[in-house]
């Protein structure tokens, strides 16, 4: 089951640069990063890896 990101989100991308498999998006360089209130996990690409969390 891939992580969620709550609305405590800062979109600090921290969690994206960590990330082995890009699967946290929109990152910076995607269409509607400005406009996304927060970042998702793609569930479909997350592999549970856990690298995220100590950076959130």
């Amino acid at each position: 089951m891939a992580y969620v990101i709550t609305e405590q989100c800062t979109k600090d991308n921290k969690c994206v640069e960590v990330c082995p498999v890009d699967c946290i998006h929109p990152r910076k360089d995607e269409a509607g990063f400005d406009e996304a209130a927060q970042l998702f996990v793609s569930p479909i690409d997350c592999i549970d890896c856990g690298a995220c969390v100590p950076v959130c």
